[in-house]
């Protein structure tokens, strides 16, 4: 379910009201209440979800979803209610839009009223720093110079946050360092197209920071879209990191500077990527795994795999291509 603390729900609403307002047809009750919505690994009996890729239909074995949004050729295939779009992930946004309307276009303006005024002794605070009223900040935090840590954002105990910092839709644990220029919860490249025309999928996730982790400067975390971004206890990312939205990081992983993580994507514990990794979205790589610098990875990744390159491969294979290669091109020299 979406966190009320960051995002009001104008639902609930009934599958005749949401079909009526994407102009979609139905297979199944218009008089059932749908609550809220949520990403299809967490579905229920009172949420909407859709569904766009093959590679999720696993999620819908053995639980009871209160509907589905869904190409027409899946209805002979599917049990339950289900909307039929020729666009599931658009209608999905209009949905997210008809029940949180205000999340499309967040406002960032606050006035002096909204600052918290009542923190811990414990905390050091620049006098240039704003931390709105709702916000919950630990014992023994330091806050930099001119940061900023919006409404509803958890801040544990002992935590550290550089200046010209920027915290929004995030709940972070204890002992959790975030150095400068660090954007946290920040908008998701969220759009989809249908036909000629672009719609903005509205942000309604949030950023979950384990304990004692630590954030480089000038890197980004997104938050999720429907769903969150998490990143493990004791897990380290370095400088100009980008973890796009719904990004799942495990524990005691390390990322090395200038790595950029597309949507979706989950990484294992212990994991290692050197700098400049592209990962592609929805890619799963498993528990210890080890990538070269400037890797490419487009395809999943079983634990234990050591890979490198572009587009990835075991890195032994990497090493002999790249000699099979160079003497190719001592040969075409000699000749």
């Amino acid at each position: 379910m979406i966190d009320s603390s960051f995002y009001k729900n104008k639902g609930p609403f009934s599958l005749k009201e949401i079909c009526t307002s994407i102009k979609c047809d139905l297979v199944g009750s218009y008089d059932k209440i749908i609550e809220d919505l949520s990403p299809i690994e967490e579905a229920s009996e009172k949420t909407v979800c859709f569904l766009s890729d093959n590679k999720y239909r696993e999620y819908l074995k053995n639980i009871d979803i209160g509907a589905l949004i869904v190409k027409k050729n899946h209805v002979n295939e599917i049990k339950g209610n289900l909307i039929i779009s020729k666009n599931p992930h658009y209608d999905m946004a209009m949905v997210a839009s008809l029940f949180y309307p205000d999340s499309e276009y967040p406002s960032f303006t606050f006035s002096s009223l909204d600052k918290n005024e009542e923190l811990d002794k414990s905390i050091k605070l620049s006098f240039n720093s704003f931390i709105h009223k709702d916000a919950r900040i630990g014992k023994n935090c330091e806050i930099g110079n001119n940061s900023i840590i919006g409404p509803g954002v958890v801040l544990g105990n002992n935590c550290l946050v550089g200046d010209n910092v920027s915290i929004y839709f995030s709940l972070i644990g204890n002992n959790v360092k975030i150095y400068q220029g660090v954007k946290l919860g920040s908008e998701g490249f969220g759009f989809v197209m249908n036909e000629d025309r672009f719609k903005k999928i509205p942000q309604l996730g949030r950023v979950i920071i384990e304990n004692n982790v630590e954030i480089g400067a000038n890197t980004t975390v997104d938050r999720g879209s429907i769903g969150d971004t998490q990143i493990g206890e004791f897990s380290m990312i370095d400088n100009m990191v980008h973890l796009g939205h719904n990004v799942r990081i495990g524990k005691k992983c390390i990322i090395a500077a200038m790595t950029g993580i597309s949507g979706s994507t989950s990484i294992g514990d212990n994991v290692m990527l050197g700098g400049q990794v592209g990962i592609s979205g929805h890619i799963k790589i498993g528990n210890n795994v080890k990538v070269a610098a400037k890797t490419g990875i487009m395809k999943d990744v079983p634990d234990g795999s050591i890979i490198a390159g572009y587009p990835s491969e075991k890195i032994m294979d990497w090493h002999r291509n790249t000699i099979i290669m160079k003497n190719l091109r001592k040969n075409d020299k000699k000749q």
